[in-house]
């Protein structure tokens, strides 16, 4: 039996690390590495068969040829903006993009939770379900006989010429732009250690802040998709929650420990934010303790809680790393790839 090795790069913890060895098939020797230095880089390059890139980082003509025995590479995710597509070519690499279904998965969650912040849902959900709370006589709906907004709320807004924030912006801030587009915001701000180059920006029609003070300023929807680190451990807070203007909205989807929730209840607590959603905390599963689990069961409030769900429930078989492994699979025995990119 032939073992092909793989060759693993992933920011991602050890935990998705383990997960991503476990499913990997017996004919296939994988090393996954984190943060390499460019000695170990080069080792395992000499061997390689596939690269698996879950990062960025630019593959070009001087990368190719550290690898001599390279015959695939699989880029999870949608984009290959770093990579060299004319070098592959005349290197004869083949090129396969996967998507990666769970970080569509939490783009549409933070999505929801946007629409559901602005439209105000919770009290929507709150004032139908209980019709006694409001005095109006009932009548029998016809094109002239309604009760639009019998409950007489306010402040219910769109996305359409709104500002927005993305915070953390990899390949689920990439696929939450992408959905943004079609509701016509103002402007998609976006914050990242590295910019990305002008003509993605065009593509995706985001706009580079420096810094997070810079992005948050004065927007109306801040969406928080941070990596967790040393240095973003709890990088978000009262400041950043101040900065941004009376009646905005936040929404967190990145590394639990990212945000500080007693600054966030506070925001909400004196009616500065707009409300809020969030799908990871600090402290998993949440506790009584925390102080959003009060504020939430006020629907007034406009404070939405999800237990960490935003990726799905997706069947192993759907998983990236699972058609990772799949295509790979198909390569060695001679079978059409299902994601391949044609090279120019």
């Amino acid at each position: 039996m032939s073992v092909h090795h793989v060759l693993w790069l992933t920011e991602r913890s050890e935990y998705h690390q383990r997960r991503a060895l476990e499913a990997a098939p017996e004919t296939l020797d994988v090393t996954i590495l984190r943060k390499p230095s460019s000695e170990v880089l080069q080792h395992h390059l000499m061997r390689a068969e596939v690269l698996v890139s879950e990062r960025r980082g630019r593959i070009d003509d001087a990368f190719l040829q550290l690898a001599p025995s390279l015959k695939l590479i699989v880029r999870i995710g949608s984009l290959i903006d770093d990579i060299d597509l004319h070098a592959l070519k005349v290197a004869g690499i083949r090129l396969v993009r996967q998507p990666d279904l769970g970080t569509i998965m939490v783009a549409e969650h933070c999505l929801m939770m946007i629409l559901a912040l602005l439209k105000k849902l919770n009290a929507a959900q709150s004032i139908a379900q209980n019709p006694l709370s409001t005095q109006r006589a009932t009548q029998r709906t016809d094109e002239n006989t309604f009760a639009y907004n019998w409950a007489s709320m306010g402040g219910i807004l769109g996305l359409y010429g709104q500002s927005v924030a993305i915070l953390g912006m990899g390949e689920i801030g990439v696929e939450l732009a992408r959905r943004l587009r079609s509701f016509m915001p103002a402007k998609v701000l976006y914050y990242k250690r590295k910019r990305y180059p002008l003509w993605l920006e065009e593509e995706l029609g985001i706009t580079f802040a420096s810094s997070i003070e810079e992005a948050v300023k004065e927007t109306m929807v801040v969406v928080a998709l941070l990596p967790y680190s040393q240095e973003t451990d709890l990088i978000i807070g009262a400041r950043h929650f101040a900065l941004m203007p009376r009646g905005g909205i936040f929404v967190h989807a990145g590394s639990g420990a990212t945000v500080d929730e007693k600054a966030l209840a506070n925001a909400l607590n004196i009616g500065h934010l707009g409300g809020a959603a969030l799908d990871t905390y600090e402290y998993e599963p949440l506790t009584i303790t925390n102080p959003l689990i009060a504020l939430a069961k006020d629907p007034v409030t406009n404070l939405i809680l999800t237990p960490h769900i935003a990726g799905a429930t997706l069947p192993r078989e759907q998983t990236a790393r699972v058609l990772v492994y799949q295509e790979i699979l198909r390569f060695f025995h001679g079978q059409p790839l299902r994601q391949e990119v044609q090279l120019p």
